[in-house]
């Protein structure tokens, strides 16, 4: 490689990591000066809204705390209670209900993901069930309103709730 070619190629990775938030971590680390989201935001980012998952399951969110969810087989939904907690986490705690053998079973699951807002004002999360790394909020995987409503309405009746 050429001293030009090799001096274009540090310049071009140079300018691109110039170019990242201040904010930016590595391997999944709590952004530098994040501190905790006030719950009010939280609670905003979330009521009223539809969240699509990425492993294509859903999640509404009431603005009266009641959660309902829809995994990602489409045969099973969750009916439950959401919150926010002063410790700036979000949780949902849901009886799942699936049919399996002939007979419709509940299974209780709580979920909850931790939040903190960088410097700048990106809004972190983390999934708090695995450890997980974290990752920016993505405000466009929430729809305002019950987007899943009618499937929701559809899995509950067939499994006669």
């Amino acid at each position: 490689m050429t001293a030009i070619k090799r001096s274009l190629k540090l310049a071009a990775v140079a300018s691109v990591l110039a170019a990242l938030p201040a904010t930016a971590v590595l391997a999944g680390g709590k952004p530098k000066g994040a501190k905790a989201t006030p719950p009010e935001v939280i609670q905003q980012l979330y009521a009223g809204k539809t969240s699509n998952w990425n492993s294509g399951g859903h999640a509404y969110w009431a603005p009266d705390g009641r959660f309902q969810g829809i995994n990602k087989t489409k045969d099973a939904v969750g009916i439950g209670k959401w919150y926010v907690t002063s410790r700036s986490k979000l949780c949902h705690e849901a009886n799942w209900h699936k049919a399996e053998g002939g007979a419709v079973k509940a299974y209780p699951h709580k979920s909850c993901w931790q939040f903190v807002t960088a410097p700048d004002g990106t809004v972190w999360e983390r999934y708090l069930n695995e450890k997980g790394d974290w990752y920016r909020h993505k405000r466009g995987k929430q729809v305002n309103g019950n987007t899943q409503q009618r499937l929701f309405r559809k899995i509950s009746q067939d499994l006669g709730l």
